[in-house]
């Protein structure tokens, strides 16, 4: 697993205990168990190759653990993959148990693994640890998850406990680039300087941006060329955003290209969605903090009423834009079909290179802008699916026929009603469009009584089978003048927001059929 995602694993189980408090806490190895542990471990492989091994290839492997407290820094990275993994809930002995048997088998031990599944997945897992940990020189203390889920703000402790913040709340909701991107939006909103080891500075931004490769000699090296935190360069290599020298000789990196991508959107003078919510909510986390200190405790809604105001107003704006855009967007459209085969073709062909890339840019920005502003104003909260459907059904004031089956009742779920109301009306409308008259919406209960599923069925044209997959895609629509948006958002609520399923599939007779599966609050994995 990558640095991200175990970053994510770390802190999806912290609110999951949070959410579940009979669930044991992740545990946290204790350093000075792990370097006692090691050398336990070390003097066992001593007596087995002390006859084969000379004394100089003894200490070269001694050194290799205990250089930099590699052999800690190992077991923190193990620990957390061990956790979500067959581990998942272990307590504090089977988690030290089975980072002993891994220290054991990196030493060339054969440790009493019970089965042969586990013995292959703790090889798997202790490999990924060793290499994450192996091009490393100094003290690296932002390899331990905890630490650096404390630092970033991440997570804020609460009398006993350790519980997500925004900040880590909104992390944990983003996947790919766009987790990434929120890292390091974070750490530049609360770098103190080129020398924070813990976060990304403005500067070394700069820097990066003005020379994206540097490599020099070790032997004419000075840290005068690059006056910026090693240790935050090699935390962006566990990113993939740049390349760390494999010649010990040879010191600088090289920017990748999504690290060139990413670097960029920090160094935008306008600042971007994800810096403004940053540094919102960094702002909030840091008078919680103080607070903290003085023995004082803000409400809640008190505590976080800035970052409130700036999502309605990030909401604002982003609606006023798609408003003006589309509009704009489908008349450009129109007129380039106007124009084949004129003589002012050539022309506008020659300028479209610049016109429609900047308008996707812009219905990405406003896009960013509606995902990070919904993410951060609050937690998931329980509502009554039913209601919820019956307000989408009775939101579209049209001609369109909208029937809804199925129990008056069902459990609640989790996740944000206005947006599942949205994406409902949403898909509703994308059946108006289509020429369909009547909709059925059918609920039902799953048996094991886990789920709620939804068949969304219309007497419209349907989807042809080579679209039902790409319809959901960003900017897909089979609709001439459509924008791509409305099925996009449909499958971002249900899957990203509510962790369920949506599909569409095959309906007999012909018409359109939406398939959806909702999981209840008490099984969503928030």
């Amino acid at each position: 697993m990558s640095f991200v995602e175990d970053l994510k694993s770390y802190l999806l189980r912290l609110r999951h205990v949070t959410e579940s408090p009979l669930q044991p806490e992740p545990v946290s190895l204790d350093p000075a168990w792990v370097r006692s542990m090691f050398i336990q471990l070390f003097e066992k492989w001593e007596r087995e190759r002390a006859a084969s091994l000379p004394n100089r290839e003894l200490a070269q492997m001694f050194r290799m653990w205990t250089a930099h407290d590699r052999g800690v820094r190992f077991a923190d990275v193990l620990a957390v993959s061990l956790q979500t993994s067959f581990l998942r809930g272990g307590t504090r002995e089977d988690v030290e148990q089975y980072v002993g048997f891994a220290m054991g088998l990196r030493l060339g031990l054969s440790p009493p693994v019970p089965s042969k599944a586990r013995m292959f997945e703790l090889e798997r897992l202790a490999d990924l640890a060793w290499a994450r940990t192996e091009s490393f020189s100094g003290a690296d203390t932002w390899m331990s998850l905890p630490d650096y889920a404390l630092e970033i703000r991440a997570v804020r402790r609460v009398m006993d406990r350790l519980v997500l913040t925004p900040i880590g709340n909104v992390f944990v909701s983003l996947s790919g680039r766009d987790a990434v991107q929120w890292l390091l939006s974070i750490e530049v909103a609360q770098s103190t300087g080129p020398l924070d080891e813990w976060r990304l500075s403005t500067e070394t931004v700069a820097a990066l941006l003005t020379q994206p490769v540097m490599h020099v000699p070790i032997d004419v090296w000075s840290d005068s060329e690059f006056p910026h935190a090693w240790a935050t360069m090699r935390r962006l290599n566990a990113m993939g955003l740049l390349r760390l020298p494999e010649d010990d000789f040879i010191v600088g990196y090289e920017l990748t290209d999504s690290g060139l991508n990413a670097l960029q959107a920090l160094d935008s003078s306008t600042g971007t969605p994800f810096s403004v919510l940053a540094t919102t909510l960094s702002q909030d986390e840091a008078l919680a903090a103080l607070d903290s200190t003085t023995g004082k405790t803000l409400p809640e809604a008190s505590l976080h009423s800035s970052a409130q105001a700036a999502a309605r107003q990030a909401r604002l704006v982003a609606h006023e834009i798609r408003n003006a855009l589309i509009p704009a967007q489908f008349a450009l459209n129109s007129l380039y079909e106007s124009l084949v085969g004129s003589t002012a073709e050539a022309e506008v062909t020659r300028f479209r290179p610049r016109i429609d890339p900047g308008i996707s840019r812009v219905f990405k920005f406003v896009t960013d802008l509606l995902k990070t502003s919904e993410l951060a104003t609050r937690p998931p909260e329980s509502f009554n699916f039913v209601r919820a459907v019956l307000d989408a059904q009775v939101a579209l004031t049209t001609s369109l026929e909208i029937q809804v089956i199925g129990p008056t009742e069902l459990p609640p779920v989790l996740g944000y009603r206005e947006r599942f109301v949205l994406a409902l009306v949403n898909l509703l409308r994308n059946a108006e469009q289509a020429s369909a008259r009547h909709v059925e919406i059918e609920l039902k209960l799953e048996e094991d009584g886990q789920n709620i599923l939804v068949t969304v069925d219309d007497d419209g044209p349907g989807v042809p089978e080579e679209h039902r997959e790409r319809i959901f895609q960003r900017g897909v629509s089979l609709r001439p003048g459509g924008t791509g948006e409305g099925l996009a958002l449909v499958k971002e609520v249900i899957e990203f927001e509510l962790r369920g399923k949506i599909a569409c599939v095959e309906r007999p007779g012909g018409g359109a059929r939406f398939r959806m599966r909702v999981p209840l609050a008490e099984r969503s994995g928030r």
